[in-house]
């Protein structure tokens, strides 16, 4: 399989919505308002890779209209859809290019790469991790989100199933095998407020095409990306989220927010007795104690370079836990 074949499962299931009708999803706008202390990203210049059909895009876009935003996607329909609905939104501060990851030529100067559901799709995920830091400036931040390995288990095994028993017709795309298997995707399954505002039928075969039918899927942990970041000219790796079907957390492991359900620090998931243990243990060490109570179905990282992390929250800048060269750090005071 190859990035061909992704790209032609969402020319027939264009990703999140088929339809322009379908309004901002703001997970990933929410997100940056806690990832990033300026408030409104005012000359920003800010690149979505793997937009698809752009309405978390158009969540962003909205929120920051001071800011300019480029979104890439491999899915020529994806995109017909994407510019449909930014018209439709008035957000005039988006311009889309079509392109494939490595190949793509583009800048090399954005302050912020989104990227959000690409590299578990890539045939190549440390190619495409190392295009995705090339684009940033000298003091850039890249977000990424990925499926994690130990929430996701389930799926992967249905999808293995999917793959066995569907027509060896490639034109068939498949939706008839997942429905007779009576597969469904949650719409919590990443967090309550990721999906679409329109949960129609097409939009749902849209998300299960998505989640068994894609011929390329990698998940991973946290201490992961870590190695996909090797060699890279990136000075730091943080943990930012983590999210599952019952909902979306930020992690907060330095102590710096007070708030149960909005952060994750770690000690309140272990026993009293077992507390001073993960206090004593270093930040990475942290981040897989909480990744195995939790059993994310996805996270958030963040990375960057020059002056990135002087400008994100205080909380994100206590969850640092590895550099590209993969050294750990201790834990903070």
């Amino acid at each position: 399989m190859d990035s061909d074949d992704v790209t032609r499962l969402y020319e027939n299931f264009p990703y999140p919505s088929p339809t322009a009708d379908s309004g901002p999803i703001e997970d990933v706008a929410n997100g940056l308002g806690f990832l990033i202390q300026d408030e409104d990203l005012t000359g920003w210049r800010v690149l979505d890779v793997g937009c698809g059909t752009g309405h978390r895009l158009l969540g962003m876009a909205l929120r920051y209209p001071e800011a300019r935003f480029t979104g890439v996607d491999a899915s020529a329909a994806s995109l017909v859809v994407a510019r449909e609905a930014a018209k439709r939104h008035g957000a005039h501060n988006i311009e889309y290019v079509g392109g494939t990851l490595p190949r793509l030529s583009l800048p090399c100067d954005f302050d912020l790469v989104v990227c959000t559901g690409l590299v578990h799709h890539l045939p190549d995920p440390e190619a495409g991790i190392r295009w995705l830091s090339e684009r940033l400036s000298p003091n850039g931040l890249l977000y990424l989100w990925l499926y994690h390995l130990l929430g996701e288990h389930d799926r992967l095994l249905d999808r293995e199933l999917v793959r066995l028993l569907r027509p060896s017709d490639s034109r068939e795309p498949g939706l008839e095998t997942v429905k007779a298997l009576g597969l469904a995707l949650s719409d919590e399954r990443y967090g309550s407020h990721s999906g679409t505002s329109v949960a129609s039928d097409e939009v749902r075969d849209v998300a299960e095409a998505d989640a068994y039918l894609n011929p390329i899927v990698h998940a991973y942990r946290f201490g992961d990306v870590a190695g996909l970041c090797q060699g890279l000219e990136l000075e730091w790796l943080a943990a930012f989220s983590v999210n599952n079907d019952r909902g979306s957390k930020f992690i907060d492991l330095a102590g710096f927010e007070d708030d149960p359900y909005l952060c994750v620090q770690g000690p309140e998931l272990v026993p009293p007795t077992l507390r001073e243990r993960f206090a004593g243990l270093d930040r990475a060490d942290q981040l897989a104690a909480i990744e195995l109570v939790l059993r994310p179905t996805g996270f958030s990282v963040a990375a960057g370079r020059g002056k990135a992390l002087d400008l994100c929250m205080p909380a994100l800048r206590g969850n640092v836990f590895a550099t590209p060269a993969q050294r750990r750090l201790t834990s903070p005071c």
